[in-house]
């Protein structure tokens, strides 16, 4: 992966139906197209970055955080390493990618956390 366009760090398990759910998307429509590859790009075809290190790299670098800054340069916060995934996007759709106006990145980052969220309240 030469460039990150986006470092997402996350203990949400990604489910496609409640990522779309919970952005108030309608299955079989515009919007489910248009989301449905926002989902694809943040979790499926991006990469894990604690796997890829656990599974290529643990041997080089002597840990994730250094690993992440040295191949990266992303200094990772405590928070960040904290986190179940931290995922690699490299490429955004239009509608999420911040060189556009208008774009729903915040709004997505937002319903992501509030995912979260409601994943850790259950699990307690």
């Amino acid at each position: 992966m030469d460039e990150i366009k986006l470092l997402l760090p996350t203990s949400w398990k990604p489910n496609r139906e409640e990522f779309l759910a919970a952005l108030g998307v309608n299955s079989g429509g515009l919007g489910e197209q248009f989301f449905g590859a926002v989902y694809d790009a943040l979790f499926v075809t991006s990469i894990e970055a604690k796997e890829e290190f656990k599974k290529y790299y643990s041997v080089e670098y002597s840990n994730l955080a250094e690993y992440m800054e040295i191949r990266y340069g992303y200094l990772l916060s405590e928070e960040d390493l904290e986190t179940s995934h931290l995922y690699m996007v490299a490429r955004l759709p239009q509608i999420v990618d911040d060189a556009y106006e208008d774009n729903k990145l915040k709004t997505v980052l937002k319903c992501i956390d509030k995912l979260e969220e409601a994943q850790n309240e259950n699990q307690n």
